[in-house]
């Protein structure tokens, strides 16, 4: 309905019938579409992350879309002619456009266990018994997608720690493809291995640009993932299962239009199209060196508004395995400049227009920009805004000098999450107006640190998670021996560990109440600042 350049079309009875919605497809900014609606647009500074809404789909993946959302076809027909295409246009024997990469993940294990065995297949997700082999050192976030067929994750530290195990329980090998080239676990190792052991190898390599031909498929991989909706612009929730034959039309099989394990998973006709044309601008038609050429330039555009302030030390880091793009980075000496690069992604982020900065690339005088997302306009407005952030008169934090209240103590607390709650316990340690003390789950347990500032509390806890710890950020007020107040919620690997990472599960009502009393010095038993 919206279209390249606030191109409508529509008919007279569509218009009659959506009069109300008239309003959302009047010409304007790109961004006029979610004011109208509520939500204001941002300058996204942090490359192709989901949160922000990934990549914008090229405009020969609009038009690709748009004439496919007006016709039909039989989605197996078309995964059929989509598979061909695939193959010759990527050198895999086959392949298909998934929901997203975490889908095709679902669905290549699937493969992996049930093939298109229709028995098999009816009984996923699995009870118990079977198991996926990864790298210690390549963990990541989406493992869950793996769990949900039913299988769960077995980490290995060398690739020998293969040969102990029951080979008969494991279904697939996965590595990530960001970690491969640093890893402890040479790919080669596994690769030999999982061939000779006939387990499929699958590298997940969701999080970088394509480019083929591909190095782990030559070398040894069943099957490739990578997403649709980042570098190479296609539609956000998009991916690619590449690789065997066998094995993506079995992972096809447990997918959608079937009414099977992954029917959820399901992707539009117009999806599919938009994807494929995506990665054939991407890989032939000349996409990913115009690309490049955009980028360097709003690097360019940066570094000059950087390079206005001389005390700035100005850094471009250039392409490496796990970033297929140029980034730059700025940074300053506290002493000249007494602000830190949080303040000001804060300051930037309620600004207008709003500018978010990648919030886990952050060092305390140091910020980097990707600019995959960016236009050469929006670079300069980016680089002007950090320099007078960067410049503005500023005072280091300092805590107010309030009387601190006592905190000290064990306390127990109740949680109220959206749905359900759950005891948690505090064994917290004062000094003046510093806590540092002990948090303890329903189930783990970890050191939590803060401040209070007359009646008003906040506590950072991390408790240990697999892979990912668990993030919760405490706000209360204390009257006597009560805390009330709201918990920000959220999951986070220690490389993704950001504001957006640590709040992303939302937040909950907690309160608290001390139920004894610990000696007021500063830590405990494994507490930390």
């Amino acid at each position: 309905m919206i279209r390249a350049h606030s191109e409508i079309v529509r008919t007279n009875s569509f218009s009659a019938s959506m009069a109300d919605g008239d309003d959302l497809l009047q010409e304007g900014t790109a961004g006029d579409i979610f004011r109208k609606l509520g939500a204001e647009p941002i300058i996204n500074c942090t490359g192709v992350r989901t949160l922000y809404g990934g990549g914008n789909p090229t405009e020969a993946v609009i038009a690709a879309m748009n004439l496919a959302s007006r016709a039909f076809v039989d989605l197996n027909e078309l995964a059929e002619a989509i598979g061909r295409k695939l193959a010759s246009l990527t050198g895999a024997e086959w392949g298909f456009v998934t929901a997203g990469s975490v889908a095709a993940l679902s669905q290549a294990i699937a493969a992996c266990v049930a093939g298109n065995d229709p028995e098999k297949m009816k009984k996923l997700p699995l009870q118990r018994g079977k198991m996926v082999v990864v790298a210690a050192d390549q963990r990541m976030p989406y493992e869950a997608a793996i769990r949900a067929v039913g299988c769960t994750v077995t980490a290995i530290k060398r690739a020998s720690d293969l040969d102990d195990m029951p080979l008969e329980d494991i279904v697939a090998i996965c590595l990530v493809g960001h970690d491969i080239p640093t890893s402890a676990l040479p790919f080669e190792q596994m690769a030999k291995r999982a061939k000779g052991y006939r387990i499929p190898l699958i590298v997940d390599a969701a999080g970088l640009a394509p480019t083929f031909p591909n190095t782990w498929l030559l070398n040894g991989a069943d099957l490739l993932i990578h997403s649709g909706g980042k570098y190479i612009r296609g539609p956000q929730s998009t991916g690619f299962l590449l690789g065997s034959k066998r094995l993506c039309r079995a992972a096809y099989l447990n997918g959608p239009p079937g009414q099977s394990f992954g029917r959820s998973m399901k992707v539009g006709k117009d999806e599919i199209v938009g994807a494929y044309v995506a990665l054939e601008q991407w890989v032939a038609g000349g996409e990913a060196a115009r690309a490049m050429n955009r980028w360097r330039a709003c690097i360019a555009e940066l570094e000059h508004e950087f390079l206005r302030l001389p005390e700035l030390f100005v850094e471009r880091i250039e392409p490496d395995s796990a970033f297929c793009n140029p980034r730059i980075a700025v940074s300053w000496d506290r002493a000249t400049f007494p602000i830190c690069s949080q303040v000001i992604a804060e300051r930037l982020s309620r600004a207008l227009p709003r500018i978010i900065l990648h919030d886990y690339w952050h060092a305390p005088q140091r910020i980097v920009v990707d600019p995959t997302n960016l236009t050469l306009n929006e670079a300069k407005i980016v680089g002007r805004s950090i320099v007078r952030e960067i410049a503005a008169p500023s005072e280091l934090a300092v805590l107010p000098a309030k009387e601190a209240l006592n905190v000290s103590g064990h306390w127990e607390l109740s949680v109220e999450f959206l749905h359900g709650a759950a005891t948690h316990e505090f064994v917290l340690f004062q000094d003046g107006q510093t806590i540092a003390g002990n948090h303890f789950g329903t189930e783990v347990s970890g050191v939590c640190h803060g401040t209070i500032v007359g009646p008003s509390l906040t506590l950072i806890s991390r408790l240990p998670g697999d892979p990912m710890g668990l993030d919760y950020e405490f706000e209360g007020i204390l009257h006597s021996d009560l805390l009330t107040g709201v918990v920000h919620l959220g999951a986070s690997t220690p490389k993704h560990n950001g504001l957006s990472f640590r709040r992303q599960f939302g937040h909950a009502n907690w309160s608290g109440r001390r139920v004894g009393t610990s000696n007021n010095s500063k830590g405990g038993d494994n507490a930390s600042c």
